[in-house]
Formats: structure tokens, sequence, C-alpha cells
């Protein structure tokens, strides 16, 4: 890596603590890409390939809420609440029977176990930045595939359809 670009993305690490910046060595198109989460996410990209968010989370637990798993759709990153878009799962908080308690617990798990497995991907929701509960909308992608739809495919989430549908 050149001096130049060693300057830069020192310049680029400076701007705040939060944000993640990684070099792409090899093709010039694939420079330099920044995510700056905090205080509101915003994904940035001079490159094809998104910026991998990968942390350590646990279950969310107490006030403070950095990186953790809130339910099967539902995630706090760099002290950002994020909502899966493309999915909607069993609710844990406020669940009307016993079977949806179950199966939200069984998503949460699946989720902490899915982002922990290593680096992903969070993009953009088309259309819409937030929902109503001011949670960011992203898609989570690893290896091209959507961490939602592994949750569909394993009976734990549904694909999201622009509106919820009773559990019970």
């Amino acid at each position: 890596m050149s001096f130049g670009k060693v300057v830069v993305l020192s310049m680029l690490a400076a701007f705040s603590t939060t944000a993640g910046v990684s070099y792409l060595a090899g093709d010039p198109r694939d420079a330099v890409s920044v995510e700056v989460l905090s205080p509101s996410v915003q994904i940035v990209s001079t490159s094809a390939r998104p910026v991998s968010n990968y942390k350590q989370y646990t279950l969310c637990s107490g006030s403070v809420r950095v990186h953790c798993v809130v339910d099967g759709d539902t995630i706090w990153h760099n002290g950002v609440k994020i909502r899966i878009a493309d999915i909607d799962t069993p609710e844990v908080g406020d669940p009307k029977c016993a079977s949806e308690a179950a199966l939200g617990a069984r998503a949460t798990k699946r989720l902490l176990q899915l982002v922990n497995a290593g680096p992903y991907e969070m993009q953009a929701w088309e259309g819409r930045d937030e929902d109503k509960y001011g949670r960011k909308l992203r898609v989570f992608v690893r290896d091209g595939r959507s961490l939602g739809d592994i949750l569909v495919s394993e009976g734990l989430a549904r694909t999201w359809t622009g509106r919820r549908q009773p559990w019970c």
C-alpha cells in the first residue's frame, strides 16, 4: 500500500471512532470503502464490494446496547438499532401465544449464531431508510445470500410483505 493511501486511510479512520475503513488490494476500482454507523447509519462505498460489519454480538440485556441481538429480526450495531428489513420473526417481548414465544426464542438464538459466524454486509433497504419505530432498515448478506433468507428457509422467519402477520 502506498504512503498516500496510508495517509488517506488514517485520516478517514480518525474521522470517527466508529468508522470502519478497509483497503481492498488489487483493482483500483476497489480502493477504499468507508462505513460510518453513528449517530445514524451511513454506508459509503467507492468500491463494488460493500464493507463487512463483523462484530462479536451477545444477547441484549440491560440498558447499554452496543453490539447485541434483540430478537430474530433486530440488532444493535455500534449503538444503532437495526431491523433486518427483508424478514419478520415472532415476537419475544410480547408474544401472543406460547408457540410464538418459543419460535421467537429460536429465531433470536439462530440470528445470534448467524451474525457471529463471520463477516457479513449490511445493505440499504430500497425505498426506506427507517421504519416507523426509528430503526434503520438493512438487509444482512453473507456470500451473496441474505441472512434473513436463511432464517426463512429454516422456518424461523417469514419474508417481509409490508405488514405483520399473526404467528398464533
